[in-house]
């Protein structure tokens, strides 16, 4: 018995339909993918060995950060430093995450990676290029976050993350720059005889502050960092490399241990950086995070690679600090 005529019509149309729903169904599969491709950085240097390859991957989360300008993300992985500038305009906006993927050899002429050897990543947040020599403009502080963490194996990928909620990294710098960046208002309405008295002491502080603060971020002295390394565990180390890293720009040199030895008549070495203070992110500003890290195949154990961090509070001397 053949069937109505509306009922194969019906089974065809249904057919034609399910057919063209599925292939764009389809469609947006390969969308998605090729969009969180786009969302995936990879950060490689030459000549990588793909049998030898250490691989550090940090998500960047973006839900808190509007899609303008650029990020930059600089680090320090077993002894290689990298610098990368991400325009925001090229990530989709439904994305939520950048994943950057860092890409090196595990064993180099400083250092053959073990875990846990340390490392660090940082992102900054900024939305104008800038390397002003004047006060036309404000200075701001960029959102950033900074992560230092463990190489947390040699064969299988370590993971790390930015910005996520729950960071205080940049809350941190930011409650120092406005603690001793900024000139105090302070009433003395309510001060009696005192007050002629308070009133030049809080000048003097003002103007004390001033020198660190706003009012010097045009100046083009350098900013420096003075790294102190400890060595009296490790007389027996030939090479090292010390690196310090301050709003996105990298210092370092490789230094001969024994000549330094010899030359100090001692064992602690030291260096200074300078880093300049105007940016493409703008002005080094009191708060501001610097990281160092000392690399060098003797050091291990317990590290091949150690890493610091601390606050720039000084813009007129130097800051110290120590690693290892």
């Amino acid at each position: 018995m053949s069937r109505p005529f509306s009922t194969v019509y019906f089974g065809i149309v249904f057919f034609v339909m399910t057919f063209v729903i599925s292939m764009q169904l389809e469609a947006l599969d390969f969308q998605s993918v090729d969009a969180q491709k786009a969302s995936e950085i990879i950060i490689k240097n030459e000549n990588v060995d793909e049998n030898n390859k250490l691989v550090v991957v940090s998500k960047i989360n973006l839900q808190n950060i509007s899609k303008t300008g650029v990020i930059k993300v600089v680090g320090e992985i077993n002894g290689e430093d990298f610098a990368k500038n991400i325009p925001l305009d090229k990530v989709r906006d439904s994305a939520k995450k950048i994943q950057v993927r860092f890409e090196m050899n595990k064993n180099n002429e400083l250092n053959n990676a073990h875990k846990p050897d340390e490392f660090f990543v940082c992102a900054y947040h900024f939305t104008n290029s800038s390397n002003s020599n004047t006060n036309k403009v404000e200075p701001q502080l960029n959102y950033f976050d900074c992560n230092e963490g463990d190489i947390q194996s040699t064969t299988a990928t370590t993971k790390t993350s930015l910005f996520k909620a729950k960071s205080q990294v940049y809350n941190k710098t930011a409650a120092y720059y406005n603690m001793y960046s900024k000139p105090q208002v302070v009433s003395f309405d309510t001060l009696s005889n005192e007050t002629a008295k308070a009133s030049k002491d809080v000048s003097n502080l003002k103007t004390d502050v001033a020198k660190n603060g706003d009012e010097d971020s045009s100046n083009n002295k350098p900013v420096k960092v003075k790294i102190i390394v400890p060595m009296e565990d490790k007389k027996n180390a030939k090479k090292i490399k010390i690196m310090a890293m301050l709003k996105g720009q990298i210092k370092s040199e490789i230094v001969d241990v024994q000549k330094e030895f010899d030359k100090l008549g001692g064992y602690t070495i030291e260096r200074t950086f300078a880093f300049d203070r105007n940016t493409d992110m703008g002005p080094i500003q009191i708060g501001d995070r610097f990281h160092t890290c000392v690399i060098g195949k003797e050091l291990y154990p317990p590290e091949g690679a150690e890493c610091e961090k601390r606050l720039i509070k000084n813009l007129d001397k130097p800051n110290p600090l120590a690693a290892r």
